[in-house]
């Protein structure tokens, strides 16, 4: 009798265990994670992805894209590009100098690891 109860209350507790279910962990968690390690390491990395964008063709043209695409940036950039005509420095420039745009492409660039580690080079992290 003490055997079956003893073999009753192993298959119970077994099927309590198999039918928890463990948290699993996201790439994309760890990725964001990894991103925000990285920016709290950095205190200047605003300057710093400021910089790499007035260097950078490839990372203006990437960030200007995002941000035609992007429908709360897409209004405000399209009086800078009719104003620049096309200039992907004239551009950069003006977006850097509005304050709600600048956010966009910085958050824009931190946020995106290929992007970050592409801009950090550039400016010899």
């Amino acid at each position: 009798m003490k055997k079956v109860l003893f073999f009753t209350f192993i298959i119970g507790f077994s099927a309590t265990l198999s039918a928890q279910t463990l948290p699993s962990v996201k790439t994309s968690d760890l990725n964001k994670d990894g991103i925000e390690a990285i920016s709290k390491d950095t205190p200047n990395m605003e300057a710093q992805i400021k910089e790499a964008l007035m260097k950078d063709d490839d990372l203006q043209k990437d960030t200007i894209d995002y941000l035609k695409s992007n429908p709360e940036t897409t209004e405000s950039l399209t009086g800078i590009v009719k104003e620049n005509k096309g200039s992907n420095e004239g551009i950069m420039k003006s977006i850097l100098g509005d304050k709600d745009l600048t956010t966009a492409a910085i958050d824009y660039i931190s946020n995106n690891p290929e992007l970050l580690s592409k801009a950090m080079k550039l400016v010899g992290m």
